[in-house]
């Protein structure tokens, strides 16, 4: 029996409307660790050298849309250092049957969960495992209670497999492992999107699975 946790991120927009700064992917991205303490320290040993040459966070902590691109490359360097399992799954919105699209938003969500779940926890997690999901907090409250009760339901059906599930919403500043996820998310977005792939060529070595249901 062991402790496992599951790190995740959301990456895209959830809507379908062709807009400027639509994404055509939505997808999840997972970052599984078993030493902790190491990564930590190291990770607050790179916050803090950072902080000592001037380099300011703009949200207090490492995020890959608003980190510049020295930032990127030494964060992505101790992420492939460190011996994460990092896996994807993004669903192509453009090929999305008529009831899924109609079928709103939060449904959107909870599939993508779903289909990265059942696949990616069995693997990490073996029975008898307790697996800590550790979520990142998403939207306002209204949606954020209803995207929490999506993901709620997902570990829910797939709890009763011998793994003892819990599931925990954090603020992504709080926790290194939702940074690195969300710096997972935005490589595997970054190179479905526009082709751009040296941020995924940084931590393709830890990136065991991209899976994508829908095809692209």
């Amino acid at each position: 029996m062991a402790d496992v946790f599951m790190y995740a991120d959301e990456t895209g927009n959830l809507d379908y409307q062709q807009h400027e700064g639509a994404s055509r992917f939505f997808g999840i991205a997972t970052a599984v660790i078993r030493d902790h303490g190491q990564a930590l320290n190291e990770a607050l040993l790179l916050r803090a050298e950072l902080h000592a040459r001037g380099v300011g966070l703009s949200k207090g902590s490492f995020h890959a849309t608003d980190d510049s691109h020295q930032t990127r490359k030494e964060v992505f360097a101790l992420i492939a250092g460190q011996g994460w399992r990092l896996d994807a799954t993004m669903l192509d919105k453009h090929k999305a049957y008529d009831r899924v699209r109609d079928a709103g938003e939060v449904y959107l969500y909870k599939m993508a969960w779903y289909l990265h779940f059942k696949y990616i926890a069995p693997i990490v997690a073996a029975q008898g495992d307790r697996l800590f999901v550790v979520a990142a907090t998403l939207g306002t409250n209204a949606r954020k209670k209803a995207f929490e009760s999506a993901l709620h339901d997902v570990c829910q059906v797939q709890g009763p497999h011998g793994r003892d599930i819990r599931l925990c919403h954090w603020p992504a500043a709080t926790s290194w492992g939702l940074q690195v996820a969300d710096y997972a998310a935005w490589a595997v977005q970054r190179k479905m999107e526009k082709g751009k792939e040296q941020y995924w060529g940084m931590i393709a070595d830890s990136l065991e699975t991209c899976f994508m249901p829908w095809g692209k």
